[in-house]
């Protein structure tokens, strides 16, 4: 829904998007804007330019960058559930006149702390309840069609990996339109309709969607096939839930790890999973739970570290290659 007061909101991570349709307004994830343009290096050098450090990590840089290249004046930035980094990022951009709109995920889990928080960004929108009603019903029929895509991968494998990270990391703002984006999906579904199905060891990839440019097109180069994208599906909101409050409190990624590492262990059982994947960041503070994720998931597990928006380096390929041959022959 646009109107004559349209603009664009950006956000530092899944919020409610719901509410920022029902507004009228745009949703503008950062991460995406930043990831997928021809040049993302431009975004942290405008960063370091700026000040910034090399030591720290390039999402937070990126994300800084797109803001102030962009030309963004809103953004949501998401103070408890998302990076440690973001109240500083918060405070830089309010001192460069960019208007910051706070939102927090509850550590503990508190539905009525969560509540107050949805409620508060309603009535920072000044949203009408009926118009938010309506687009929220339609909303959940654009994630039906990406729960399809997402079982397309698995059941029928006829998505690739990289089509089936794409597909869901884009609906943390669904390009900024969710009907449009809902067609798009509807088509591409019908596109692969007639696909033969892909072959190669099922491999699941957790942690937060990769900076690393190239090791989905890869992996499908040394026959491995990634038929889950634990962070990406997250963001699509796949829940059967009453209401908003509800929705946001079963997407795992803003909360403690042990409701992540159940999720995880179901998608492995039901998907078939051999091996998996966990892409950490540089300079993020998320590199240390893979402490706990190695001593309770109980499938092999290869961490691969990522720090630039650039191609994999050769010993990261050799490692994957390696990791991949391990599970085939433990396979046979």
């Amino acid at each position: 829904m646009k109107n004559a007061k349209s603009k664009i909101i950006g956000f530092t991570t899944t919020i409610p998007v719901e509410i920022i349709f029902a507004a009228g307004h745009i949703p503008c994830d950062l991460n995406n804007i930043f990831i997928t343009d021809e040049n993302p290096l431009r975004f942290i050098e405008r960063a370091e330019r700026d000040g910034f450090p090399k030591s720290m990590c390039n999402w937070i840089k990126g994300i800084y960058g797109v803001v102030m290249e962009k030309g963004i004046d809103t953004v949501i930035m998401v103070m408890e559930g998302d990076c440690s980094n973001t109240k500083a990022l918060a405070e830089i951009l309010e001192f460069k006149g960019i208007n910051i709109v706070p939102f927090s995920f509850p550590f503990d889990r508190d539905c009525h702390a969560l509540k107050r928080q949805i409620d508060k960004l309603i009535e920072y929108f000044n949203i009408d309840p009926e118009i938010l009603n309506s687009v929220e019903n339609e909303i959940k029929g654009v994630r039906e069609i990406l729960k399809k895509i997402d079982k397309m991968t698995w059941k029928e494998k006829v998505v690739t990996g990289y089509e089936n990270h794409i597909w869901l990391v884009r609906s943390s703002d669904m390009l900024g339109n969710y009907k449009k984006y809902g067609k798009m999906a509807q088509d591409f579904i019908e596109e692969i309709m007639s696909r033969n199905s892909i072959h190669g060891v099922n491999i699941g990839f957790i942690g937060i969607p990769p900076i690393i440019t190239d090791i989905y097109q890869f992996l499908d180069t040394i026959g491995a096939h990634v038929v889950y994208n634990e962070i990406q599906r997250q963001f699509s909101i796949p829940f059967d839930t009453p209401d908003m409050v509800e929705r946001y409190l079963t997407y795992t990624y803003p909360y403690e790890i042990f409701a992540r590492i159940r999720d995880i262990k179901r998608e492995i059982k039901k998907r078939g999973i051999k091996g998996i994947i966990h892409y950490v960041q540089a300079f993020c503070f998320r590199v240390m739970e893979d402490v706990i994720l190695r001593e309770t998931i109980e499938c092999p597990i290869l961490t691969i570290e990522g720090e630039l928006p650039k191609p994999l380096d050769a010993r990261q390929k050799m490692r994957l290659e390696a990791f991949i041959e391990m599970l085939k022959e433990k396979d046979n």
